[in-house]
Parts: structure tokens; C-alpha cells; sequence
């Protein structure tokens, strides 16, 4: 008997010793649905990140599990799942949280006050998520605010200042809306036309022969993945030409999915990360080098992969930094004093209040091989 409790002990230490070596971060986001390409590319990033981490001994020599759950892109089902894994599996820290209805409703509901967890990288970038936001929200990316100044300068730059803007029916889209409306003036930028999109829309053939009848010399749509591609294809199937440039969150193989490739040839798509394209940067080559050895069998480099690796790669410093033995109260006040140079791609939380970390936006531009150019 003796004997036997002694095994039993022994084996209960052996199993909290074990649970000890493992930390677990969650990614929850849409695998299936409307953002699906999106949430899955996120979601492939942040695995080829904690795959090669863990392959070199895991941080402070502990695995890290990620946990992944499909939210379809509906608000009640991010909000179930989240308040779920927070209880089940005790999620040091949340990464790659996506869509504008679904986080306005979590910080009206105050569920990130009540799960208590850091949520590392919130897309979209809309200034209403982020101002006030949460003390439990770290935004990774430059916002749509940094997306659309940008935009608005390159066209009153090169004369093409004469704009009509799609925008989704949504708080991203009104939020973007109502800041090009604050800044055209004192940039020169005359808005012509202004075409609401219902959320995820993709028949859009009448939003093209608005967005034509305005007379713009460009097209700026703030519109999601699906929405975005799909006005690509119905002002291009009417004929229309004008340039359009859009937000970061319409990624070239959406648009490719719908159009072919000579209609997607010289659409403009804002960028808040280097090129995943090309190995100009150190982020970019570390990036393409995780994903090469970890998921070879993706084959494809978008912003949204590289994305969800920076959050990664954030929540991963942060992790790190919060020592042996990580609680997501550690993990937040790491995030706090985080200042980090992932290769040309600096992000720094401890001259913010609002949790802001990165301001890089490039505009790339599709070109003959179907890929973006910046």
C-alpha cells in the first residue's frame, strides 16, 4: 500500500511537472465564412511562428500549445468561444482577433475586462477599436487611420484626387467613412461619391454603376475581403477602369479568385507589414523561412499569413519576457514594456496608451504575375 501511494505521488508530480512545460496562446478567427482566407492565413503564420519555436526548445524551455477554434465570423460564436477557452484551456494570451462588429461588441460587453487575457493583433485597424479600446487589446498593425492618411496623401501627390469611396455598412467602414470625410479637405482630396456596402456583400453591381456615375478619377474602398474583390470584378465587368485603392484587409488572391489576372493588374492595396513576397527585409526572410520549413505544403505568401505571424512573434517576446512561470497578468504587464525591432519592422507599446505598437503602411500594387509590388 505503501508502495502504491508513493507511485501515485509520484506520478501526480510527474503530471503537474509535465503541465508546467506547456503554455498555451489561442487564435480564434473565422476558418470557415466570409473571412475564412483571412482567418486561415492568420492562423498558418502564427503556427509556422510557434512550430519553429517550439522545435528549438519551446521559450524559457516550455512548449507552446495553440489552441485554435472557428469562430465563422459570427459575433456570439468568438464571443462563446473565447469565454470558453479562457476557462478551458487557461490561454496565457489570445493572438489574431478579427472583425469590427464582433470586438465593438466585446468591449460593450466588457468581455475583455470579465476573461481578463491579453489579446495580441485586433484587425481591423478602425480608430473606434481603439480609442478607447482595452487595456487588454495590443494592436500590432498601423491603423486605418495610418492606412487611409497614406492613401489620401499618394493621390493628392500624383493628381488623382477626385475620389469615390465604397465603404462597408459596418463600424470599420463608417469609421473610415467619417476620417477621409475630416482629412480630404486639408489634402487637397475633392470626395464625390460616397456607396455603402451591406457586411460581406458580394453582388455589387449597382454599388459599381454608382461608384461610375460619380465621375471620381479613383476609387477608395473600405470594404472587407469578400466585398472588395467583389467590386473589383463588377466595376471591372462594366467596363470601368478607374484605379481603385483599398485597405489591407482585400488580399490579391481574394481579388484573384474573382477577377482574371488583367483585371487585377494595377490595383492598389495598402500594406501594414514588409512585402511577404520578397526577402527585402529581416521580418520578411525570417517570416518566409518559418513558413518554408514548417507548412511547405502552403504554398502561397500573403499579408495576412505575415500578420498573424508578427502577432506571433509579439505574443511569443511578451511570453518570454514574462519568465518561468507566465500568467496572462505577466504576459500583459511584458506587452506593456515591450519595445522590439522584429527586422525592420519596430513595434513599441511603452509610449502609447491606447496600445498601439506599429505605424508602417506601404501602398503595394498587383502586378503582371499577380503579385503585389511595393
Amino acid at each position: 500500500m505503501k508502495v502504491w501511494k508513493a507511485c501515485a505521488a509520484a506520478l501526480c508530480l510527474m503530471h503537474g511537472l509535465a503541465g508546467a512545460q506547456e503554455v498555451v496562446v489561442a487564435s480564434i478567427g473565422p476558418l470557415t465564412g466570409p473571412l475564412a482566407d483571412n482567418g486561415t492565413a492568420n492562423y498558418e503564420g502564427a503556427k509556422a511562428y510557434f512550430d519553429q519555436v517550439n522545435a528549438q526548445g519551446g521559450i524559457n524551455g516550455q512548449t507552446i500549445r495553440l489552441v485554435r477554434e472557428d469562430d465563422q465570423y459570427k459575433t456570439e460564436e468568438t464571443i462563446r468561444l473565447v469565454q470558453g477557452v479562457a476557462k478551458r484551456d487557461k490561454p496565457v494570451a489570445f493572438i489574431n482577433l478579427l472583425g469590427s462588429a464582433t470586438v465593438s461588441t466585446m468591449l460593450k460587453q466588457g468581455v475583455f475586462d470579465k476573461v481578463g487575457v491579453p489579446f495580441v493583433g485586433i484587425t481591423p485597424g478602425s480608430e473606434s477599436l481603439r480609442n478607447p479600446g482595452s487595456p487588454w487589446m495590443f494592436h500590432v498593425q498601423a491603423g486605418d487611420y495610418a492606412q487611409i492618411h497614406s492613401v489620401l496623401k499618394h493621390l493628392s501627390t500624383v493628381g488623382l484626387n477626385r475620389i469615390a469611396v465604397a465603404y462597408q455598412d459596418i463600424p470599420f467602414g463608417k469609421s473610415g467613412l467619417a476620417y477621409i470625410d475630416q482629412v480630404a479637405p486639408q489634402m487637397k482630396v475633392e470626395v464625390l461619391g460616397r456607396v455603402p456596402i451591406p457586411s460581406a456583400d458580394e453582388k455589387l453591381q449597382a454599388a459599381a454603376q454608382q461608384l461610375k456615375a460619380s465621375g471620381a478619377s479613383t476609387y477608395v474602398v473600405i470594404l472587407t475581403p469578400s466585398s472588395g474583390a467583389a467590386m473589383v470584378r463588377d466595376l471591372r465587368a462594366i467596363g470601368d477602369h478607374t484605379p481603385i485603392y483599398s485597405l489591407s484587409y482585400v488580399p490579391t488572391a481574394a481579388i484573384l479568385q474573382k477577377v482574371p489576372l488583367k483585371d487585377a493588374v494595377g490595383v492598389a492595396l495598402a500594406q501594414v507589414t514588409p512585402n511577404p513576397e520578397t526577402s527585402s527585409t529581416q521580418l520578411s526572410r525570417d517570416f518566409r523561412a518559418a513558413m518554408d520549413k514548417y507548412l511547405p505544403e502552403v504554398k502561397t505568401r500573403s499579408s495576412m499569413q505575415i500578420i498573424g505571424y508578427v502577432n506571433a512573434r509579439v505574443a511569443g517576446e511578451a511570453i518570454r519576457r514574462a519568465g518561468s512561470n507566465p500568467t496572462p497578468e505577466k504576459v500583459h504587464a511584458a506587452l506593456r514594456g515591450l519595445r522590439v525591432d522584429l527586422g525592420g519592422y519596430p513595434v513599441d507599446f511603452t509610449e502609447t496608451r491606447n496600445n498601439v505598437g506599429a505605424a508602417f503602411v506601404d501602398i503595394g500594387v498587383v502586378d503582371s504575375r499577380g503579385r503585389l509590388k511595393y
